[in-house]
């Protein structure tokens, strides 16, 4: 497991799991997004809201593990 808590205790963070670049996300569907400001959020993209440079990083979204897996 690569996940721990932050040295100041506010997050969780996984340290094998990184922001992907803003040009390689697939548009128009949800995404999680890094702003210019580190702050994250779902949303969708379009090659228009790219070039202005607000977003710089995305992940795909996760997903619940089936009980069976």
């Amino acid at each position: 497991m690569t996940d721990k808590i932050s040295g100041d205790g506010a997050a969780c963070v996984d340290h094998d799991y990184f922001w992907r670049p803003i040009e390689t996300a697939p548009h128009g569907v949800k995404l999680q997004l890094l702003s210019i400001y580190g702050v994250a959020s779902h949303g969708l993209l379009s090659p228009a809201i790219i070039e202005d440079g607000f977003w710089v990083g995305w992940t795909p979204l996760p997903k619940r593990r089936k009980e069976n897996d």
